[in-house]
């Protein structure tokens, strides 16, 4: 209970500060520097419907309001897998079935809920697999992360997240129940993004080396050992169960995977592609060409995480580097089309957040007190320019 205490405390104020930044480079950036072709705007007004709170639906934040309100009736949205939208038409219910306000606050609240309950239990996770001080720097580097305005936004990251984290936080325990309760958690994060079956990686190598490479494996009987492996069928299963409810309703189950590859332009790339058309941009178009700084952006805020992973694997218990590992190769593998896209990877630094292993090792080196201070004066001021990006109409991630 005092460590339950602790955490809450430490989530709260790294939480609060992270959403003080952002909501005041918003208000920044709306209301004070007038936009080209958009006056500024005025707060005043209710809560739903609010101009200054609707500057924050752009994007992928829109289409999960539209799948909220009218489910996948526009095809294309099929690519966005159905959890989160679901959620959000559950909240958006309650506060009234008004399309644009309704479901659009309802994203945005369940978002921070879901972000501050992941740091909290993430807290708790690496506070006994690690150490408290290790956590609370873990806290702050994912809270402050440059694309960490996407655990604000009506996006589906927070929710992936805490369900990722959860998965890790019953792995550890252990105990029967436990693994149903992993495996169940890892057929919800899948339904939310498809990334979510990278957790079988973790769940496999956790059960392992608890029924196979250690005392437990001359104690459990094979009864137990094959009922705790069967909950890892549940992670992989959420694709099917996808599949059967588009099959359903649309009487085609591949048909997000068509919408994605035909609409949205993104498909498999083999990782050398992945890096070398970025590269080739970045050295044929002129240098300070938006194309070129783009790419460059984007190429840096991939490399970071993977460079981190590389370097630091080994101070992190196996299942937590092959997991990052997992979502990193997962999400490079699908970068947008060359020949629909000047940026092809566009949303990739927002996918590799799910890797939050990665923060552990930045937290590891956050012990010496110059990474300490040169993460968070770039990952601060990051952040901040993107949340002001963002609320501008520009494209983050």
């Amino acid at each position: 209970m005092p460590a339950f205490r602790t955490a809450l405390k430490e989530a709260a104020w790294v939480f609060s500060l992270s959403r003080l930044i952002i909501l005041v480079t918003g208000y920044i950036g709306v209301v004070l520097i007038p936009q080209f072709k958009i006056p500024p705007l005025t707060c005043t007004g209710p809560i739903l419907g609010n101009p200054c709170l609707n500057v924050w639906n752009y994007w992928d934040a829109n289409a999960y309001v539209r799948i909220a309100f009218q489910g996948y009736k526009n095809l294309p949205d099929t690519a966005f897998f159905p959890l989160w939208p679901s959620v959000m038409h559950l909240g958006g219910w309650l506060l009234g079935p008004d399309y644009q306000s309704s479901y659009y606050v309802a994203g945005l609240l369940i978002s921070n809920i879901c972000f501050f309950f992941t740091l909290v239990l993430l807290y708790l996770l690496l506070a006994e697999d690690f150490e408290p001080s290790l956590a609370s720097r873990a806290l702050f580097y994912l809270s402050f992360y440059p694309y960490a305005l996407f655990f604000f936004l009506g996006y589906s990251e927070s929710l992936f997240v805490l369900l990722c984290v959860a998965v890790f936080f019953f792995l550890r325990r252990r105990k029967m129940l436990d693994w149903w309760v992993a495996g169940g958690l890892g057929f919800l994060a899948t339904l939310t993004r498809s990334t979510g079956v990278m957790l079988c990686i973790p769940f496999f190598v956790v059960y392992l080396k608890h029924f196979w490479l250690s005392g437990e494996r001359e104690q459990s009987r094979l009864l137990q050992k094959l009922v705790a492996l069967l909950p890892l069928v549940l992670i992989p299963a959420a694709i099917l169960a996808y599949l059967a409810y588009l099959g359903h309703v649309t009487g085609n189950p591949f048909i997000f995977q068509w919408e994605e590859a035909h609409y949205w332009h993104r498909q498999f790339s083999p990782l050398w592609s992945t890096f070398a058309v970025p590269i080739q941009r970045i050295l044929v178009y002129p240098f300070f060409s938006l194309t070129v700084v783009q790419n460059l952006v984007d190429l840096a805020f991939i490399l970071l995480p993977v460079i981190a992973l590389i370097v630091g694997w080994k101070l992190l218990p196996l299942h937590y580097s092959l997991f990052a590992l997992g979502i990193m190769l997962f999400s490079l593998s699908f970068t947008l089309s060359p020949q629909h896209s000047l940026n092809t990877l566009a949303s990739e630094p927002r996918y590799m957040m799910s890797a939050f292993p990665v923060f552990i090792i930045f937290a590891i080196w956050g012990k010496r007190q110059r990474f300490n201070q040169f993460y968070l004066a770039i990952a601060i001021a990051m952040l901040a320019v993107n949340s002001l990006l963002f609320v501008t109409h520009y494209w983050v991630a």
